[in-house]
Parts: structure tokens; sequence; C-alpha cells
């Protein structure tokens, strides 16, 4: 596929500041990825050695930066299609920063309790889903459908990028400041991404917004919410190719979930792995990710989109199973771990940036918004199931018979995506379909 030049949402020629806009999005995005990190590092250090909080607390904590997923993303959808999804992003960014802050500055002032932590890892993750619902929202608005796999895949990119070296930084920052002091980083990265996506000028051709559902007489407002919620699940679930692809990502999430909290255990009390060496083998998916993304878009051209998604969702459930059957001495295990985290990263980096471009083209703009929510509420809504899996199992079978089970799990998830049309799929789709049937082009007001 011959490169094509940059063009704005409806344009007809090359469109400069479209591209100069992704740029600016995509830098902002880059330095917050990092700070998150950082963040998801000193957050938990900060309730363990300065809170002294119990590993009930600690898990509580965890599952609440989760719990807005569930409870918040779909009402959340709603909003971003009603609203400027560019401004959006950037409260969300603001307020995260704010929230984070607060955090050292509490501790300063000594008045740091695991109640008000509890109450701020809940706040930041809502202001979490609404960003990311609005930016992969945005993003369509923003490139052309020709050029939405490439920003997909920087995206993508920028995140391996930060999930193989954020822990290390975030463990250098926290040890030579303290982790109150290593939030103000993660601070300081949103309150740069805020500046700039503020800099992004409006798309030339935005998209109509959802045109509110009208309210009867006397029907009250939260049934005219739900009526729009409803519209965002209903159009995920009802179409084959995107109902596979939720139901292959909440599997895997649940069971990959599974995998790394048993895996943390089993590493620390029968591999006796060093706190570097654990660091490392987590840093091997990032680095197998960066790959993956990169080579997203060749592949697709070469062999098809389906054909890759599929095959990507084969090669990253399987991989996992190199983690128990990994063997052969103290110099070897951590290779063969490596190696399975690492191709494992490379098959989700490869297919995750193929399924984002093919969610955001075959979904209408009005919808993009309650779309991504929905989507995310299945599949972020299984990570705390996962994880209490894991744990039981862990319980029951011991460290190394439960990797087995979470591990052989993860090959149920690519079973909703052969049993559908996608591995037919040659090409992105080149219009959105409403959930009428009908089709539409991209920014097409209806």
């Amino acid at each position: 596929m011959t490169a094509r030049p940059e063009r704005g949402c409806g344009s007809s020629g090359p469109d400069p500041r479209g591209a100069s806009g992704f740029g600016k999005l995509w830098l902002g995005q880059s330095v917050s990825l990092v700070g998150t990190q950082i963040g998801a590092l000193a957050l938990p250090l900060v309730a363990v050695s300065y809170l002294h909080v119990s590993s009930a607390e600690l898990g509580f904590l965890n599952a609440l930066r989760y719990l807005p997923f569930l409870l918040l993303a779909l009402p959340l959808g709603v909003v971003v299609d009603r609203g400027d999804r560019r401004r959006l992003m950037v409260l969300a960014d603001w307020a995260r920063a704010l929230l984070v802050a607060a955090v050292p500055l509490l501790y300063a002032w000594d008045v740091l309790a695991i109640q008000v932590l509890l109450v701020l890892a809940f706040a930041i993750g809502a202001f979490q889903v609404l960003f990311d619902s609005a930016c992969m929202s945005f993003l369509p608005q923003l490139v052309s459908r020709a050029r939405l796999t490439k920003a997909n895949r920087n995206l993508q990119a920028s995140q391996s990028a930060a999930e193989l070296g954020g822990p290390g930084l975030g463990g250098a920052v926290c040890a030579a400041i303290g982790a109150p002091a290593a939030l103000v980083a993660d601070a300081v990265s949103y309150v740069v991404s805020a500046v700039a996506v503020g800099l992004v000028k409006s798309p030339r051709r935005p998209p109509a917004p959802a045109a509110p559902q009208k309210r009867g007489a006397g029907q009250p407002w939260a049934l005219v919410w739900w009526t729009e919620v409803r519209e965002g699940l209903s159009f995920v679930f009802r179409h084959r190719e995107l109902r596979a692809l939720a139901l292959e990502t909440a599997v895997f999430n649940t069971f990959e979930q599974g995998v790394l909290t048993v895996y943390m255990l089993y590493a620390v009390r029968e591999l006796h792995l060093s706190t570097l060496l654990l660091g490392l083998t987590l840093a091997a998916t990032g680095a197998g990710s960066l790959i993956g993304s990169a080579l997203a878009e060749p592949a697709s051209r070469r062999f098809g989109l389906g054909p890759v998604i599929t095959a990507g969702s084969l090669l990253g459930c399987g991989a996992y199973l190199l983690v128990p059957a990994a063997s052969g001495g103290p110099d070897l295990v951590p290779v063969v771990i490596c190696a399975g985290f690492s191709v494992a990263g490379v098959a989700i980096g490869l297919s995750n940036v193929l399924q984002v471009s093919l969610r955001q083209t075959t979904t209408p703009d009005r919808l993009l918004g309650r779309m991504t929510s929905s989507y995310r509420f299945v599949a972020y809504g299984t990570v705390p199931l996962g994880a209490l899996l894991g744990g039981m199992l862990a319980e029951v079978a011991g460290l190394r018979p439960a990797l087995w089970l979470v591990a052989a799990g993860l090959l149920l998830a690519p079973v909703a995506i052969v049993c559908s049309p996608l591995p037919r799929r040659r090409r992105l789709p080149e219009t959105a379909t409403e959930p009428t049937g009908r089709s539409v082009e991209r920014g097409e007001a209806l």
C-alpha cells in the first residue's frame, strides 16, 4: 500500500492541519502514558510503604481503579457522543492532574489516609474512562480512514514503549525521591497532555452530535438516558464482528489477569526471582507489543486484516502456556518466561492496532463514544474477576497448577473470532454501518 497524503475529515485534498493535530495528540499521549506507568507503581507504594495498608486494603485499592469501567463507562459514553470530544479530553486530563497531585500534597500535610486514597483512586479511574472513550471517538474525526491504522499503530507503539520503560523509570524515580513525590511526575504528564490536546484544532467537518432522545410526557430522564446507553450496547452485540471482538477481549482479559496475579506469587515464592528479574520478565510483553504494533499495517496489507487479527489472537493466547511450562534450571526458566511474554506481546500489539481501527471504521460517528464505552465496559469489567479467579485457584490447586489452568483458559478467547466472519475480512470497511443496516460515510449527518 503506497503512502497517501493526510486528509481531514470530509476534506477533498491534503490537510496538514490534520497531521499536525494528530502529532500534538500523540505527543501528549506519549508523555501521559509514561507518567501513568510511574503513577501505577507509585500509588500502591504510597499505600504499602507510607500508609502500611493490609493486603485486603491494597486489593481493594487496585479494584477501585477498574470499578469505574463497570459503573460509569456506559453513561459516560452518552456524554461523549453528546459533547465536544476534544474538550472532554482536556477536562479529563486536568482533573486527573489535580487528583494525582492531591496525594503528595495531602501526604505533606500529614492528612493522607487510606480512605482518602481509595476515593482518589476511584475518581482518577472515572476520568480515565472519560478520556479513553473521548480519545478513541475523536481520533476518526482527526485523521482519514486511510490513515487510521497508522495513527492507532503510533498510539499503540507509545503505549508499548511506556510499558517497556515505565516500570523501571518509576522504580528509579520512587527510589530517588520517594513514592509520594514521584506522583508529581504523573500529574505533570497529565498537564502536558491537556495542553497538547488543547492545541489541537477542531476537525474541519466534525460529525453531527448524537441527537438526545426526546422525553415524553412524564418520562423520567433516567429512562431517556438508558435508551441511549442501550443503543450503544445493542450496536456492539448485534454486530457480528464487534460482538466477536468484545467477547474475545473479555475472555482474554479475565484469564490474562489470572495469569499475572498468580505469576507474581509464583515468581517470588517458587522461582525466587529478584525484583529486577521479575520486572524484566514483565517488561518483555511491552517489548514484544512495540514490535507487533510496528508490523500491524504491513501484515494486514500482505495477509489481510481478518487473518492477522485471528492469528494474533491464537498466537497471543497460546504463548502464555510457556510461563507454567518453563523449566530447566534457574538460568533457563526466566529466558523461557520472557519468550512467552514477548511472543504474547507481539501478537497483542499486532492484533490490537487492527482491532481498534476496525471498531472505529465500522461504527457511525454518532455512536463512537457509546461503542467505545460499551466495549470497555465488557473488556475491563472482567479484570477484577480474573484476579479473583487466579487467587482462588492458587489457594486450591497450588501456584504452578493454577498457572496451567488460567493459561489454558486463554485458549477459549479466540473461539469467538474463529466462529465469526472476521477471518474472512481482507480490509477495513469503506463505510460505517448504522444499526438499521444503512451504510454511511464518515462524518455524514444522519
